[in-house]
């Protein structure tokens, strides 16, 4: 095994090591949701309520997506992060290869797959005959991008793994700037809506893509994507593909959530499937600021594990944790007040913004316990519990769709848009308990070790009277 290298998660401590790794996380968050929010906003100024309602029709589709860049890349970046706090370099460059080579493969066979069957995926989702045609358009674009997509999502989180997450990141603000600049002139001045929309995210991720294979021949002593670095070790391929399947699982069954909410949403009418494009975008902002927070740490989290620092470990927790719940209540709280603007200022629509703002109110209610569920999360991957792990991000919607049933029932689309809230209050205490579980085995690991070690180790030599 190789000499383990100090690194900047030696260097660093805990506060300071948040703002290092979390912040530059949170600025590409930023960038992300504001390119996100501009789809919706350029696609809002067509006066098209109806293309609004597509965009929000096809977002489980991408949810599916991110979730598999997610078993690559998150699962790839907690392997490779252990695997560098043991000293193993010569194991993640196995890792990166492995990941980037099954994220690439794995986006063109569902390319060609959903494109074959793209009339039964629309008909699943619920599109309408006024949403079908922009639903499929924006589909089909989106389509033919999902390799370079998903290779930009994996290779992102995977370099982020030493520590050093400006290089990897700038790629995703280099993609989002690209994707803001030409959304106004797709989707506007060339009048192509939708289509437009989407064919600018897939060129924000050739962008990204090129940035990204600039930056691994930089950083090829630690990564790389060869294909002569590839190996069948189950160590290597199958322990990252298990660390990221909790994270997969999560929104996977997010995907199928909110298939079933668009088309209990869709039996109310057109118009609050517009309206719920707007709310979830805001949830949106909220969930991915405090997971950019939880997600920058993540490397930190693994890599104190791998090196047994357990100390420095509590450290990024606590700090993580309070400022991942103080962003979700602060954000959360500003969205309630200013909620009917917020709407107006996507769709400005009378019905379109009354609808919005009880959905905004429902999904914002969540807000201040979505940082504990994604530290929660991020804490049993980064210490490579995938059982509780993805038992909590199964739980989370395994809740969700008996309360979205039973909501809808009830309460009618209320119950539907405040469903997700209380899966997400409900998972968030359940994470809490595991984690404190996860804690207590690993400590009683440790204190086993030690046991272990102090019986085996070579007792000194006794000194003879003579020499004495």
């Amino acid at each position: 095994m190789e000499e383990r290298r100090a690194t900047v998660f030696d260097r660093t401590g805990p506060w300071a090591l948040l703002v290092k790794l979390s912040v530059p996380s949170v600025v590409t968050t930023l960038i992300m949701l504001a390119y996100n929010l501009a789809d919706v906003f350029f696609i809002g100024q067509t006066g098209d309520h109806m293309q609004v309602a597509a965009v929000s029709l096809c977002s489980p589709v991408f949810s599916l997506m991110s979730g598999l860049g997610m078993l690559f890349g998150n699962g790839g970046c907690i392997r490779c992060a252990t695997l560098l706090g043991e000293g193993q370099r010569d194991r993640v460059r196995a890792v990166s290869a492995f990941c980037c080579w099954g994220s690439v493969g794995t986006g063109a066979v569902l390319s060609v797959g959903m494109l074959l069957g793209r009339a039964p995926v629309l008909k699943l989702l619920g599109a309408s005959p006024d949403t079908w045609n922009h639903a499929a358009g924006y589909l089909e674009v989106m389509l033919l991008g999902l390799p370079l997509m998903l290779f930009c999502q994996t290779m992102t989180n995977v370099l982020r793994a030493d520590g050093r997450v400006k290089a990897p990141m700038a790629g995703n603000i280099l993609g989002s700037v690209t994707n803001i600049v030409l959304d106004p002139l797709l989707i506007l001045w060339l009048n192509w809506g939708v289509r437009g929309a989407a064919l600018a995210t897939v060129l924000a991720n050739t962008v990204n893509a090129v940035y990204l294979l600039f930056l691994i021949r930089r950083k090829a002593g630690a990564f790389s994507i060869h294909p002569r670095c590839l190996r069948p070790a189950w160590a290597d391929t199958g322990g990252a593909l298990l660390l990221g399947l909790p994270m997969m699982v999560s929104t996977l069954l997010t995907s199928f959530s909110g298939v079933l909410t668009n088309n209990f949403l869709g039996d109310y009418g057109d118009l609050l499937l517009a309206a719920n494009g707007v709310s979830s975008k805001l949830r949106m902002v909220v969930t991915m600021l405090v997971m950019g927070i939880c997600m920058g740490i993540q490397p930190a989290i693994s890599y104190y594990h791998g090196a047994r620092q357990r100390d420095k470990l509590r450290g990024v927790l606590t700090s993580a944790g309070v400022v991942s719940t103080a962003v979700g209540t602060v954000l959360s709280i500003i969205f309630f007040i200013f909620r009917d603007e917020l709407v107006a200022a996507f769709i400005d629509d009378p019905d379109v913004v009354e609808y919005g703002r009880q959905m905004v109110l429902a999904v914002m209610v969540s807000g201040p316990v979505q940082g504990l569920y994604q530290l929660c999360t991020a804490y049993l991957q980064a210490t490579g519990s995938v059982t509780l792990a993805t038992a909590l991000a199964t739980a989370r919607q395994t809740l969700h769709i008996p309360l979205l049933l039973a909501g809808n029932l009830l309460f009618g689309f209320l119950g539907v848009v405040y469903s997700a809230s209380a899966a997400t209050v409900l998972s968030a205490l359940l994470g809490l308990g595991m984690c404190l579980y996860r804690n207590r085995t690993l400590r009683r690991r440790d204190e086993l070790e030690a046991a272990a070690s102090a019986e085996t180790a070579i007792p000194p030599l006794p000194v003879s009277k003579h020499a004495q």
